[in-house]
């Protein structure tokens, strides 16, 4: 009898994802830490980051590679000071 393990979790790879996210997390921590440190100007690193992620995000989205919902006007008024 043989047993179906399609539908059930990998386990074995929870700790290696916690251990990436860690990884990524603090990684990014210094690097921002160093970066504001350089140049003194955090919002223009902020914004930096911001715009990059879009265009990243944007990308992989025009390839196919995941799905994006389009920018929509009352979702942004939202995110205004």
């Amino acid at each position: 009898m043989t047993r179906d393990l399609s539908n059930k979790p990998l386990y074995a790879t929870t700790p290696f994802a916690v251990g990436g996210y860690m990884l990524c997390s603090a990684t990014l921590l210094i690097v921002n830490k160093y970066a504001i440190y350089k140049v003194a100007a955090p919002s223009f690193i902020l914004f930096s980051q911001l715009m990059g992620t879009a265009i990243v995000v944007k990308a992989f989205a025009a390839t196919g590679q995941i799905e994006c919902d389009p920018l929509e006007t009352e979702k942004v008024k939202k995110f205004m000071p």
